[in-house]
């Protein structure tokens, strides 16, 4: 079993998943009653398959075996469950994250700080951000990783990173949660943020 922690939260749990098994070995922890309506017969490539089931497999070692998850128009997943409601999930090449919770709405994304962030900074950075992160890419990848979370948390799809998604100035050394404002509209909805950094990796996490 590739689990690696779990985090547990006021209401909620956060789950890490390293995906070093096989989709063959991946199957051998579920029943074919499980998987005989599954979508994961769909997929053909390998990734996706490892993918789909570590992620249920992570979630029946937090959440126990019975569990729905569905999706909704824009690609959403929806947790049925008789405790935890809400669910956000994640996937780095070397990792799958999850977060549920019993009451609130929830974000999560888990990224590798190794990705190419300079090539796309402009497009999910604001002229501030762009001076506040330089070329430091754990910030870089903190930053995103916030607004990855926050466009997974607000019931809004079109969101634009760069406009809507404002990180405030934190220090990571510090080890502290940090603020993220979203703007809608006239409304600015304000959220505290926790993250992680591990094995090269950034996990930021966030609930309504």
């Amino acid at each position: 079993m590739a689990l690696v922690k779990i985090i547990h939260t006021n209401g909620g749990q956060v789950g890490i998943w390293r995906l070093t098994e096989s989709s063959n070995d991946l199957l051998s922890g579920f029943s074919s009653e499980e998987l005989e309506n599954a979508d994961f017969w769909k997929y053909n490539f390998e990734k996706r398959k490892v993918e789909w089931l570590a992620t249920r497999a992570l979630l029946k070692v937090m959440i126990g075996p019975v569990f729905e998850i569905s999706y909704s128009e824009s690609g959403r997943p929806i947790l049925a469950h008789y405790t935890y409601k809400h669910l956000s999930i994640s996937h780095s090449r070397e990792f799958v994250a999850v977060y549920v919770h019993e009451n609130c709405a929830v974000g999560i994304d888990l990224e590798s700080i190794d990705r190419n962030y300079e090539a796309v900074k402009k497009r999910f950075l604001s002229d501030s951000e762009l001076k506040e992160t330089g070329q430091n890419p754990v910030l870089q990848c903190l930053y995103w990783c916030a607004k990855e979370a926050i466009f997974k948390l607000v019931p809004f799809d079109g969101v634009e990173f760069r406009e809507q998604i404002h990180v405030w100035p934190f220090k990571p050394e510090q080890e502290l949660p940090f603020s993220v404002s979203f703007y809608s509209g006239e409304a600015t909805l304000n959220y505290l943020l926790h993250f992680e950094i591990f094995e090269n990796h950034c996990m930021v996490w966030v609930h309504d």
